[in-house]
This record gives structure tokens, sequence and C-alpha cells, in this order.
């Protein structure tokens, strides 16, 4: 196929903290989100479509304020990438309502002077999704990286902002795509999206190998793990609602308790990366590391005992997915009945593998956990080997799943052609 009938897909999604760093250095090295960044990569070398990427940058991210409009080339794609700088915060609402009518007349100009075959865009930028949608300049993939508390708050709130995202939630996009991501996306989906707009949820996928011993020592020395320890990882975003300081004082009692015999791994950025930082000074019991190349998370895991997530808002998340698939020992929070939280993770995986803990995820527990664990060697190689047998019926590889994802494509496009 020439390039001539290639099809035109304008991919636009928010500044996420995985792609800051190649947006920064102009060069391709994903640290993270692995959903957005293998898309991109597929769309970017594939022979059917010509991709134009879009950065959203928002309000909680001051180091991209310069500069409205922020064109380049990254080496390693052939796109030209643009950035849609945020304002600063300090205008308050004023500047985010201002920052969002910006964002969306660029948006809604490029989709209607670039002659777009598809929109593909995400929650982050849902008012510029809806305005598309609903003047039917182009087909809208609505992407939904799961569902978080504001989203789930709107469907029922009785703010002005809650009203104005229900109406953009109805609009008659051609498909969503949603993350199945263990945040209960099954009744929101339900409620909030248009009952004439088909809908896909997708569990992620994983790609795992088997690390050796050399590249183990490696990382261990690198990073200065010590390798007579206990180790308890940690793999999340330094977010409040992501468990982190319940995290940190959960082991730190529990290496008390242990005579120091335990060593934690704490990996990820976020808005509470430096207040972590910051309590972490001189602490040689845990090792706080704020990115790493994606590639080198099995490695982690190779090394490490058991894994954490004290996530409260899901635990299918791509850090868990590569957990289980790397058959590491997991502790999660039990599930949420009243907001459907995990209910799809208790369905896929028993008891038998993975160690729940009570919600919320006190530090109380996790020290529990982390003790109970240290003390039951079979008990980790159990629930090891169950989660790597549990977690094979529904984890494919990235490539079976991002298949997935260009096939709805390909169908919303198909479909789209008839209405248009």
């Amino acid at each position: 196929m020439n390039a001539v009938s290639k099809k035109k897909v304008l991919y636009v999604c928010r500044l996420f903290n995985g792609l800051e760093t190649s947006i920064r250095t102009k060069e391709w090295k994903p640290t993270g989100v692995p959903t957005i960044y293998k898309m991109i990569e597929e769309l970017n070398s594939s022979d059917l479509y010509d991709l134009n990427l879009l950065v959203t940058s928002k309000n909680n991210q001051p180091d991209w304020e310069s500069g409205l409009i922020n064109k380049m080339e990254i080496f390693g794609l052939k796109s030209m990438v643009t950035v849609l700088s945020s304002f600063s915060s300090r205008y308050g609402k004023v500047g985010t309502i201002a920052q969002e009518l910006f964002h969306i007349a660029y948006i809604v100009l490029k989709v209607l002077f670039g002659r777009y075959d598809i929109l593909y865009i995400d929650n982050a930028n849902i008012f510029s999704a809806a305005v598309v949608a609903r003047i039917r300049l182009t087909s809208v993939l609505f992407r939904v990286m799961g569902v978080y508390p504001a989203m789930r708050n709107a469907i029922s709130g009785r703010r002005i902002s809650d009203f104005v995202l229900r109406y953009c939630y109805k609009s008659p996009f051609s498909a969503v795509v949603c993350t199945q991501d263990g945040s209960g996306v099954e009744p929101w989906l339900d409620t909030a999206i248009n009952k004439n707009t088909k809908i896909y949820t997708l569990i992620n996928g994983v790609d795992y190998y088997k690390c050796t011993k050399s590249e183990k020592d490696d990382l261990c020395n690198k990073y200065d793990i010590p390798k007579d320890k206990f180790l308890v990882l940690y793999i999340g975003k330094m977010e409040k609602i992501k468990g982190i300081y319940e995290f940190i004082e959960g082991f730190s009692i529990a290496n008390n308790n242990l005579q120091g015999r335990a060593h934690a791994i704490v990996i990820g950025c976020g808005n509470q990366y430096n207040y972590i930082e910051e309590k972490m000074n001189n602490n040689t019991s845990i090792t706080l590391i704020d990115r790493v190349p994606h590639y080198d998370i099995c490695k982690f895991h190779d090394v490490s005992d058991i894994y954490i997530s004290p996530n409260r808002l899901a635990n299918l998340t791509n850090a868990n997915l590569e957990a289980m698939k790397a058959g590491n020992c997991i502790v999660i929070p039990r599930s949420q009945s009243e907001t459907f939280v995990d209910v799809i993770t208790d369905k896929l995986l028993d008891d038998t593998a993975v160690y729940r803990i009570p919600f919320p995820p006190t530090c109380i527990n996790i020290s529990r956990a982390i003790r109970t664990l240290f003390h039951s060697p079979k008990k980790r190689k159990l629930l090891s080997k169950n989660v790597v047998s549990q977690s094979s019926k529904f984890i494919s590889s990235w490539k079976n799943r991002i298949n997935n994802e260009l096939q709805i494509i390909a169908r919303t496009l198909d479909e789209s052609n008839k209405n248009f």
C-alpha cells in the first residue's frame, strides 16, 4: 500500500510521565505507559497508517508551561510531534479553562484542516473528543485508561463540571476502547457512554523474559541493591492514592521487626516524589529510583522476593500484570464491592495466586504481609507458581494486545466510512 492510500491518524494523548524523557531529550525512549507508547510505535511503523502525534500538557506539569505550541522531531519516530503546553496553575480555574479552550481550539482546527480519517484521543482530552464527535468532523476513537474516582463522581455529581462531563461522555463516539485494569470499568461504561457507541475492554499485554544471573548481578550493582536481604518491590506512581506512604511506613515497621533483614526497592515518579526522596534521605534500607528503561522491569521482578501493590484504584495495572507474568509473589488489597474495584481481579485470580490484605491497605496490614511472607518461603513459592498459571489465561503478549486494538481501529474506520 503506497503512502497516498494510507489512513491518516491524529493520535492525541496527554503528556504522560513515561513520555516526558522522550520529549525532553528528543529521543524516543519511553519509560512507562506501554499501552500508549506501543500503539504509537505500531502506528508510526505501519504501512497502513500515516501517524500525526499530538501531546497535551496539563496543569500539573509546570516544566511544560513555556511556549504554547512546540513542534519537534524525535529520533526514533517518523511522525512530527506537537506538544501543547499547559498554563501555570497559579492562574487557578481561569487558567485551567483558558488552557482547555486553547487545546480544544487547536485540536478541532487540526482535525478540520488535516483531513484525518480518524481521531484517536484519550480521556485527558475528553472536551476536544466530544466537540469533534458531536460536530462529526471525523470518526473518533475515544481511549479510556481505566476509571478513576473523579470520573465515577461525575456520573452522579451535581456540579456544573459534572453535567458537562456527562454530556461529553455521551457524545456519539465511533468507538470506545477501555483498559480493563480492575478499576471497576464495567458499571461506569454502562452508565456513562452513549448506548449506540461500541465499547471494547482490553487487558494489557506483557512481554517477559527470564533474566540471566549476570544480568541480575549487574542490576544490583548498578543500583546498589543488597543481594543478601529480603527484597520487597514497589512499582508505581508516587501518589497518595497509590499507597506509597503506607508502603514505606509498612516496610519500615516490618524491617524493624526483622532486625534489618529486608530491603525495599521503590520505582516510580509523580507528585509526591520530592517528598518521598526527602523522607528517604539517609535511609539505607530503601532504594529509590525515579525512572528505569522499561526492559529493566523484568530484572527487578527477578531479583525481588515479593511485590506489593497498595493501589486503592485498581490492581490489573501494567505494573501488576508484569509482576504476575514474572511469577513474583504478589500482595494486593481486597476488592471493593461498592465501587466494583478489583471485582474482576477476584474472578481472574483466587487467593492461592495472590496474597490479599484488607482494604484499605494500611501500613499495619502491609507490615504483617511482609513479615508473614518473609517467614513463609513455601507459601511464596506456591503463590508464585499459581499466579503464573492463572494469569496466563488472560495475559497475552503485547504483540497480540496491540493487534487487537489495530483491528478495532480498522473496524471503526470501515464502519465510519459508511456513515461519513
